[in-house]
């Protein structure tokens, strides 16, 4: 950024400034009205993501713990109203209540006070009494990602949130598992939440979930864009091109490989893509891109020696024995010196981990029994299947990092399979 520049310029300024430690010593009236700045300010910088993540994921802040379930509800309302969209339809002229009420059949004691609620968060603007019009972030809300991402929290993780409190009580402050855990408590069911989920009743909603996934990851920066993967994986890999160059494990639908692809056209060696058989079945024949291959990877690993085992955003999914079973089956198929996974997950801060981390922690614990990581519990994490962390490549604190491991040479794996273990030398 140039220094010279009027937003550096604004930062220095505000940087400078010495905040007072307490609020209490602000007059009411002047705590109220840099308030108010502030979160114009910080709507008008928030990315469509954190505006998903600032209405849904932050329900369990304590200073928000009171408002943003209902401003979450009312946002849900209104996505079933169709408002967002009849808003920006009507452009900077607005629209009046009479019209939205007339759109939306809402009566007319009702309708303002949802109006006034969604102005409150920065998804409309009152122009005058009777006068709204949209926002910035009121188009962000007619994005499908963050339609469906906000159906599927509400909808689906709304009553695990629900639960958190007492299902973390019962089991003595105790860590949930996979299958034990506030999903559980919510649903009543045994099943781990991803099989749950793959209930046909929550169709609508597993479709919720997927769509949502993948606009955030096409909406995100790419970990090719600052992982070196010509230096790190095509520079020393086998030129045979019936070797296995990239096995994408639990990778969905095979963006991550069309990504690869479209990267590196036509890079040396095959490229295989591993999910359950209903995920692959969605996946077709690969597009002559990569092969699928139908695999559950709590089970031994079917291909050997591949360069990379790449798996994204599956192992925050899960806590650290079903995690420590996915890599065992992995590290028992490389091929020491060769073979190197690389992780696609975030690396929590160890001072200062930023809410929009905390909040998908949070998620992931109440799903599943996931969570984010620390470097240290990667570090832990993968010593424990035999592997070690050759580096992390970071961007930022709200991207997933990528984490290359090898095969540790101080452990060696023994058997194949189930049966693999890593065991120290």
């Amino acid at each position: 950024m140039d220094s010279s520049s009027p937003t550096q310029s604004l930062i220095e300024q505000i940087s400078s400034i010495d905040l007072p430690t307490t609020n209490g010593s602000l007059q009411p009236h002047v705590r109220q009205q840099l308030q108010g700045l502030v979160k114009k300010l910080s709507f008008a910088l928030e990315s469509p993501f954190e505006t998903l993540n600032r209405l849904v994921v932050l329900v369990c802040r304590e200073k928000h713990l009171q408002r943003e379930p209902f401003q979450h509800a009312v946002v849900r309302v209104a996505i079933d109203l169709g408002l967002f969209g009849y808003m920006v339809e009507a452009g900077e002229t607005g629209r009046t209540e009479d019209e939205i009420k007339s759109k939306t059949g809402v009566d007319a004691i009702l309708l303002p006070r949802l109006l006034r609620t969604l102005a409150a968060i920065g998804l409309l603007r009152q122009l005058d009494e009777q006068h709204w019009v949209a926002t910035d972030l009121t188009n962000v809300c007619t994005n499908p990602t963050i339609v469906c991402g906000l159906k599927f929290m509400f909808d689906f993780i709304g009553p695990v949130f629900q639960q958190l409190p007492s299902s973390l009580a019962k089991r003595n402050y105790r860590c949930p598992t996979a299958t034990q855990g506030p999903l559980q408590d919510a649903y009543d069911t045994k099943l781990a939440g991803w099989e749950y989920i793959l209930d046909p009743k929550f169709s609508d909603l597993l479709e919720d979930c997927n769509t949502f996934m993948k606009g955030r990851r096409e909406g995100s920066i790419s970990w090719l864009d600052f992982y070196p993967f010509a230096d790190n994986v095509l520079a020393d890999a086998a030129a045979d091109p019936e070797a296995v160059l990239v096995v994408d494990v639990g990778g969905g639908l095979g963006h991550g490989l069309v990504e690869i692809n479209k990267k590196f056209p036509q890079p040396k060696g095959r490229l295989i893509l591993q999910d359950h058989l209903k995920t692959i079945e969605q996946a077709g024949i690969g597009a002559g891109v990569f092969e699928p291959m139908a695999h559950d990877f709590f089970k031994s690993q079917s291909v050997q020696g591949p360069k990379i085992f790449l798996i994204r955003q599956v192992l925050h999914d899960w806590p650290d024995q079903e995690c420590r079973k996915i890599l065992e089956h992995l590290a028992a198929a490389m091929s020491p010196g060769y073979s190197k996974v690389l992780i696609n997950e975030f690396v929590v801060a160890d001072v200062e981990a930023s809410d929009f981390i905390t909040g998908i922690d949070l998620v992931m614990m109440g799903m599943s029994g996931g969570m984010e990581r620390t470097k240290s519990q990667w570090s832990n994490l993968l010593a424990s299947a035999g592997l070690r962390i050759e580096k992390i490549w970071t961007l930022n604190d709200e991207t997933e990092s990528v984490i290359e491991a090898v095969l540790d040479a101080s452990s060696v794996i023994y058997g194949n399979g189930k049966d693999a273990v890593a065991i120290k030398s």
